[in-house]
């Protein structure tokens, strides 16, 4: 399963980076990587590529998100450390617009709701909402990937 994972998060780096300039590359030793807390203490994260095809970071969260749903962005997430519920689809209850293209609410009303574990990988299509449930007492890291389609 991480072979796989790997060989779809290089194909994605690589297919966001096609837009980039041939000359254009990035690394980004385990070395230079600095954890920063996210608003509200939610999350911590180390943003690894940002460029107007494509994110890349890794992430540590040890509390539950908002429902979150993203016109133009799609996520694939591959858990490294720990265990979370997600819950994908339905319909964002009490949602509002947090920034372009960006909706946040308090729930997901019809979502499906699955555990998630190291090595497993999500795949998260625009416009689809979807939240990470973190229980009491565990926490999750995981890399995402984010592209444009």
């Amino acid at each position: 399963m991480r072979k796989i994972f790997t060989a779809i998060l290089i194909g994605c780096t690589v297919l966001a980076s096609a837009a980039m300039a041939q000359d254009s590359y990035m690394v980004m030793p385990k070395a230079s990587q600095k954890m920063k807390d996210g608003p509200g203490g939610l999350y911590s994260q180390v943003l690894l590529l940002d460029h107007k095809n494509a994110q890349a970071n890794i992430t540590t969260r040890n509390k539950s998100g908002q429902v979150e749903q993203h016109a133009a962005w799609e996520d694939h997430i591959f858990v490294l450390d720990g265990e979370a519920t997600f819950v994908l689809g339905g319909t964002i209850d009490n949602g509002k617009t947090t920034g372009p293209g960006e909706t946040r609410g308090d729930a997901s009303k019809g979502g499906k709701s699955f555990s998630v574990h190291a090595g497993d990988y999500v795949y998260i299509p625009i416009n689809t909402p979807h939240q990470m449930q973190i229980a009491a007492g565990k926490s999750i890291r995981y890399a995402v990937v984010k592209t444009h389609p």
